[in-house]
Order: structure tokens, then C-alpha cells, then sequence
């Protein structure tokens, strides 16, 4: 990725590298030299060509809550390329390009007030036993693991994959023999860190999203207690969920629905392991979770970029000229370390407060899961170092890799002892 600067008068590019090890393992440089180059800069993704990122707090918010002139969908926006893009796709996969995230108003607000009515039928605090059980499960896998392997254990899949899979399936009603099914296809898609990847993983999303059919067929005809169903049943003014944009729905929840957990909860025990005396403050007093689970959010970033918004017509946005359909991508990670609004961002503070980060995003397509991706964070930690007080790395750090993936900082393995 090349990041040009913005004045149209200068011809040089000054060029970051946003896949490198370098970046995944200390952002922060990268991302105050992107913020000098202003609020809103222009940069060349592959496959995409030149978009607009927004650096800054206040630009990537003034992006993301401004729903009436960035909207989501780019056909409405007349980007061409993007809309040929989505044409591209076998029609089996094309329900997933339609997804609430891809929804502008009012169709937007139609479909998460559906999702709405089934999700949040049942607080996360209600959850919460059963989600330490499921925490509970993984972790005495993790230690017969640990076992019969005393070099050590991967833990990201061995527990951080697993755990919040385990979640997500129950929630959905979704059979738990299934399970490993789900491990395999959800992996292959997730650590796709290319297009090429991408594409190899195309089976195994097409294999997901028939049997996603199936399941649902199967619990139109015969409920199961879960989301699934009730999402099967949810209705608001005689309004239901089409097919596909229940299958969207599904396919949504149970992807993004544990990826972004899996690697906060992995990621979140490196950071941990890299500072000891603010892991052995949090050991200590549990009740210190909250705050430091916010905190491990804004420091990790994990989602580094969000999905791209459109123009819905030529106007000016942080003194720029944008044109209708130009795509424009907020940058969560360099607004979580803007110095303007978090004192010392580059370090890590178990106590900050206030911590209005914006990990989860922003504005009507925040995401949904948010409160119980926190929730499942926190059980997994203090699970996890409860029962293995003594946890480190099992390899030295410097062998600790990021996958390559743009706009994601996520871990590609995390190798531990105890």
C-alpha cells in the first residue's frame, strides 16, 4: 500500500508499507506519519486503485456518523468498478455482498431492528455463566493439549478459535457436532491474507453458506432455541427476513461474530505477556477486566480499517473535493492512537479513562456484537491466566508473526508453555 500526499501540486509519493511485520508489531510510528499528512489523504490499496482514508479522531467520526452523504452500498453510489465487482461473484456467494453492513437507510435500519428484536432478547450478563462455561470447556481442551505437548500449544487454535466459535453456534442454535465443520471453513476463510487466498477459500464459503441454506430450511420446519430461530420468526410491521438476507444475516454473525473476538482475545494475552507489571496489576483484581479489556481494544485495534463508504454525491469533506462514488475507508487504528484525544496513545493504560475508542466503529453500523465481544474477552483472560498463572510464550518473541492481511493486525499463531 502507497500512501500519496495529498497536495496537488507536490508529485512525490511517500510510501507505507501497511502489511509488514514492522507495522503489525508497532503501528504507532506508521500511524502518527499518517495522521501528519492531514485528516483525510489519499492512498493506493491493491486491487483498488486510490480511495481517501481518514486518519484522525475527529475525521474517521465526522466519516463514519455521516450516514446521509457516505453510504455503504456502491451501486447506489454509481461506483462502477465496485458494482462490477459484486456481479463478479458466483451467485451462490452473492446474498453475502447484501448483508446489513452493505444496507444504507432505510433498508439499514429495517434489518437491525429485526436482528435487534432476536439479538438482544437476552442480556449479556444473563449470558454470562453460560459463556464461562463454554470459556471453561476450551480451556481444559487447551490443557490436555498442553499435555501431550509440553513444548507447547497454539493458542489461537486451541482456545482463542474455538471459545467464541463455540459462543456463536450455541447462540445461533446451531447443532454443536457441527462444530468442526465450522473450525475448518471459518479458518480458511478468516486467514486468507490475500485475493489469490481468497479465492482458494471460495469452496469452503460456498460449502458454508449451502449448508447455512439447510439449517435454515431445518428450523423453519422445526424451531431450535436460538438466534436462528428467532431470527426465522422476527417481525416489525409485517415485516420479515428474505432467505438470503437471513442467510447474509447468519453467515454475518458467525464470521465477523467470532473472528474479531478470536483475535482480540489472542492478541489481547500477547500485549498482556509484552507488559508483565500491568498483567500481574489485572491477575491481582479482576475487577480491574472492564477497563482493561477497553483499553486492549483501543491498543490492538484489530480491525485497523473499516469497510469502505461511497459518495453519494460530489461534495467537500476535511477541506477535500471527494466526487460521487469515490470510496473512502475510515482508519480505527490511527484514530485510537490520535494524541489529540488519548493521552500517551502508543502506551498501554489498564486505568484510561474516559475511553471512547472507536474499535467497534461508529455511528448506525457500530457493530452489534460489541457488548459481547467484551464480555467474552474478559472471561476468556481471567479463565485463561486463573488457570495458568505461570502462561508464556513457548517461542521467543521475535518469532511472534502478523498475518499479512490488509487492515487486519491479527496473529497468525501464538505458541505458549505453562
Amino acid at each position: 500500500m502507497s500512501v500519496e500526499n495529498p497536495k496537488p501540486l507536490e508529485p512525490s509519493v511517500v510510501r507505507f508499507d501497511l502489511c509488514s511485520q514492522a507495522f503489525k508489531q508497532d503501528p504507532f510510528p506508521t500511524l502518527a506519519k499518517l495522521r501528519a499528512q492531514g485528516p483525510l489523504i489519499r492512498i493506493r490499496l491493491p486491487l483498488f486503485g486510490e480511495v481517501w482514508m481518514a486518519t484522525t479522531y475527529n475525521a474517521v467520526n465526522d466519516l463514519l456518523r455521516d450516514h446521509h452523504r457516505f453510504i455503504q452500498n456502491p451501486v447506489t453510489a454509481g461506483n462502477r468498478f465496485m458494482a462490477g465487482f459484486m456481479r463478479w461473484l458466483p451467485r451462490s456467494l452473492q446474498p453475502i455482498m447484501t448483508s446489513m453492513i452493505t444496507r444504507d437507510e432505510p433498508d439499514h435500519r429495517r434489518l437491525r431492528g429485526l436482528v435487534e428484536r432476536a439479538f438482544l432478547r437476552q442480556s449479556v450478563e444473563a449470558l454470562r455463566p453460560r459463556l464461562e462455561a463454554l470459556a471453561d470447556e476450551a480451556i481444559d481442551r487447551l490443557a490436555e493439549q498442553g499435555a501431550r505437548s509440553p513444548g507447547g500449544v497454539d493458542l489461537l487454535t486451541q482456545f482463542a478459535r474455538p471459545f467464541p466459535l463455540a459462543v456463536i453456534c450455541e447462540l445461533l442454535g446451531l447443532p454443536p457436532e457441527d462444530r468442526p465443520k465450522f473450525t475448518r471453513w471459518a479458518s480458511r476463510i478468516s486467514t486468507a491474507g490475500s485475493f489469490a487466498a481468497l479465492l482458494l477459500a471460495m469452496p469452503g464459503i460456498s460449502r458454508l453458506m449451502r449448508y447455512l441454506r439447510e439449517e435454515i430450511q431445518r428450523q423453519t420446519e422445526h424451531p431450535r432455541d436460538g438466534l436462528l430461530s428467532a431470527l426465522i420468526q422476527a417481525e416489525e410491521a409485517g415485516d420479515r427476513l428474505t432467505e438470503d438476507e437471513l442467510l447474509a444475516m447468519v453467515f454475518l454473525l458467525l464470521l465477523a461474530g467470532h473472528e474479531t473476538t478470536l483475535h482480540q482475545i489472542a492478541g489481547s494475552v500477547l500485549i498482556l505477556l509484552d507488559h508483565p507489571e500491568q498483567l500481574r496489576e489485572l491477575t491481582a483484581d479482576w475487577s480491574l477486566a472492564d477497563s482493561a479489556v477497553q483499553e486492549l481494544l483501543r491498543y490492538l485495534s484489530f480491525a485497523q480499517v473499516t469497510e469502505p463508504r461511497y459518495a453519494r454525491e460530489d461534495l467537500e469533506f476535511q477541506g477535500r473535493t471527494i466526487r460521487r462514488g469515490q470510496m473512502l475507508i475510515a482508519c480505527l487504528a490511527s484514530a485510537n492512537s490520535d494524541p489529540s484525544r488519548f493521552e500517551n496513545p502508543d502506551q498501554l493504560d489498564l486505568h484510561r479513562e474516559p475511553n471512547r475508542h472507536v474499535a467497534f466503529g461508529a455511528g448506525i453500523h457500530a457493530c452489534l456484537g460489541a457488548k459481547l465481544a467484551r464480555a467474552e474477552t474478559e472471561i476468556a483472560l481471567e479463565r485463561l491466566f486463573t488457570r495458568f498463572p505461570n502462561l508464556q510464550l513457548a517461542v521467543p518473541r521475535s518469532q511472534v508473526r502478523y498475518t499479512k492481511r490488509i487492515g487486519a493486525r491479527g496473529l497468525v499463531q501464538l505458541p505458549v508453555r505453562w
